[in-house]
């Protein structure tokens, strides 16, 4: 038996009308607008307007002369539909006033990118980077809860994931050696899975974009990923635990925290995030749906982005697609012994055209099979000379993972056109933010 124990102590307007009428009442708000008898007011939960009455006049006097943007303390409590107004403390005046006035996010997602930090007390983006934090904790919560050691991420390396599908690895000197910015932490969760069993990371990931992914609402070139593997529970084990992570965080959001979310996206997520299993199609499989669906996809090529929609359209749910050919993934993934040529790999795609929140399969650890499919990727061996030491060893076990992309999860959470609206530092495809 477990128990969730987070709580949000902090007073929002979002919950204002809510409390008792006999109550006082103190909260913290960003002033819009004044006048004699209302007031217009944000935080990071919503947008405001009271009809008020200050229970000493001189108090209109002190917010009618402050810059908008200034941030307040309000001390009331509700005469009625009126919140009358006892006390006011000046928290913080700006002085720039045209920039502490900004409320709202630009509708392009470049735009928004260069100047974020003019947007982040805007309600709709405060919400969404709220809802970050939460989808961390809670992912934490349930990772434990089943056993899983947590391990601090890694940030620069010999070599990283060669598993890119288009992108590219970031390079930094030092010491007058470049080093790799790490694009994935594959190859250290086999390393430390193989000693905890089970391990996680919340990881932060570099990934140099093609300059058209900016495009697509889904690419990052800096995001995050919970990055789980494991010695027990296989394919099938792994799968499960994805789903009870995803549906298990999206209803904790759902039922404690729907204020964070717009009108009616609670209901379309219950619609769509039900309770697992989720349908599963294998790659052959989905391949041949998504072609009488009138798309046009290679053998061993990845599905386009709008033939994942049309498919994550169909079923309105999550969906797996599993045990995808060989040369279409990395190196690490280990092959389906039941069936040559593919991996023993898994893709989770979720509904509304989010496409995929997270990439997994079970790995190879034997040097030989290592060795093999380095050399066939087209990768140099010596640049993985420290894992392929450690898998001649007989030191890496068999194991099983995956990456659940944070930002992209929580873009579908809130509804989000573009996954720069979901992620407090957005770095897009040739567009780097401050």
């Amino acid at each position: 038996m477990w128990v969730w124990v987070l709580t949000r102590k902090e007073l929002k307007l979002r919950n204002l009308r809510e409390l008792e009428r006999t109550k006082k009442i103190s909260f913290r708000a960003w002033l819009k607008n004044v006048e004699a008898s209302s007031i217009l007011l944000w935080d990071t939960t919503t947008k405001m307007f009271l009809n008020i009455k200050y229970v000493d006049e001189s108090l209109y006097s002190t917010l009618k002369d402050l810059p908008c943007g200034s941030l307040i303390e309000i001390s009331g409590y509700w005469c009625g539909s009126i919140f009358c107004i006892e006390n006011v403390k000046i928290l913080h005046k700006p002085l720039k006033e045209e920039l502490a006035c900004i409320d709202d996010l630009p509708e392009d997602p470049a735009e928004f990118t260069k100047k974020y930090y003019l947007y982040v007390k805007s309600p709709r983006y405060a919400r969404a980077i709220e809802t970050y934090s939460h989808v961390l904790e809670l992912a934490r919560i349930i990772l434990r809860r089943h056993g899983y050691v947590e391990l601090p991420t890694v940030i620069t390396g010999h070599v990283s994931d060669p598993g890119l599908r288009g992108a590219v690895k970031a390079l930094v000197q030092l010491y007058g050696e470049f080093f790799e910015l790490q694009s994935s932490v594959i190859m250290y969760k086999q390393l430390y899975a193989s000693v905890f069993d089970k391990i996680f990371y919340i990881a932060r990931n570099v990934r140099v974009e093609p300059l058209e992914n900016i495009k697509t609402g889904r690419h990052l070139v800096e995001f995050t990923q919970i990055d789980i593997e494991s010695t027990v529970g296989g394919e099938e084990g792994l799968i499960r635990l994805a789903e009870t992570t995803i549906y298990e965080v999206i209803n904790h959001i759902i039922s404690r925290y729907s204020d964070l979310l717009e009108s009616g996206r609670s209901r379309t997520l219950e619609e769509q995030i039900t309770r697992p299993p989720y349908p599963r199609l294998t790659y052959e499989e989905a391949v041949e749906e998504v072609k009488k669906m009138g798309y046009s996809v290679k053998f061993g090529e990845e599905l386009s982005f709008e033939a994942e929609k049309a498919l994550t359209e169909k079923y309105n749910t999550p969906i797996w697609i599993l045990h995808f050919p060989i040369k279409a993934r990395g190196f690490y993934y280990i092959e389906d012994p039941g069936k040559s040529g593919f991996n023993v790999d898994y893709n989770l795609l979720l509904p509304g055209g989010y496409g995929e929140v997270l990439d997994g399969g079970c790995r190879e650890y034997r040097y030989e099979r290592l060795l093999e499919k380095i050399m066939w990727h087209g990768e140099n061996p010596s640049k993985y000379s420290w894992f392929l030491e450690l898998a001649r060893a007989g030191l890496i076990r068999p194991t099983c993972g995956w990456g659940l992309g944070v930002e992209r999860l929580v873009s579908f959470i809130h509804g989000l056109r573009h996954v720069a609206f979901a992620t407090p530092h957005p770095r897009l495809p040739g567009l780097i933010g401050p």
